[in-house]
């Protein structure tokens, strides 16, 4: 599938353009890796969590959708903190200040990072915000999920005690 400019992406999620899309294509390949800087200027790299279950959440600040979810995956994160689930916010936002305020205003307790030019999000062909990949201890995609209801977080917990028991 051709991958789509950035901001062309972004025109269209901001009037609907994509809405029902669901990206399936990934599943069941290896995670692309990545290094991102966080808002607190560390570098993460996402093959340095192989061996545990990571939860990877694409949003942008301007997304009601992705701060709703941010809110459910924060509070999943401090009851699981320790258990084997790791999660890693990725910005698609413009600017730095977005992403650290958005992230400090929500209470996201776990790595938020900024894909400044977009370029993680194109590797994982993100359609849709907010975008979520649960990636196995081997570093495989295993589940995705496009768009966001309350309560959905019960589904990426399930999946992911599903992956931690494997």
């Amino acid at each position: 599938m051709q991958h789509i400019g950035r901001r062309l992406f972004l025109t269209l999620l901001a009037v609907g353009g994509l809405t029902g899309i669901v990206n399936a294509e990934l599943a069941d390949t290896p995670a692309p890796d990545f290094v991102l800087k966080s808002v607190s200027g560390n570098n993460y790299r996402l093959s340095e969590y192989r061996g545990q279950v990571v939860l990877v959440s694409f949003w942008a600040s301007w997304c009601g959708e992705c701060r709703s979810q941010l809110e459910g995956l924060a509070a999943l994160y401090e009851r699981y903190e320790g258990a084997g689930l790791e999660m890693l916010a990725v910005s698609l936002d413009r600017e730095q200040s977005q992403v650290s305020d958005a992230a400090r205003a929500i209470g996201v307790g776990f790595p938020t990072l900024h894909d400044v030019g977009g370029d993680v999000g194109e590797q994982y062909d993100v359609r849709k915000l907010p975008y979520v990949v649960l990636i196995d201890r081997d570093g495989t995609i295993r589940s995705e999920y496009t768009g966001y209801r309350r309560g959905q977080e019960d589904q990426y917990l399930q999946r992911a005690r599903e992956l931690l028991a494997e």
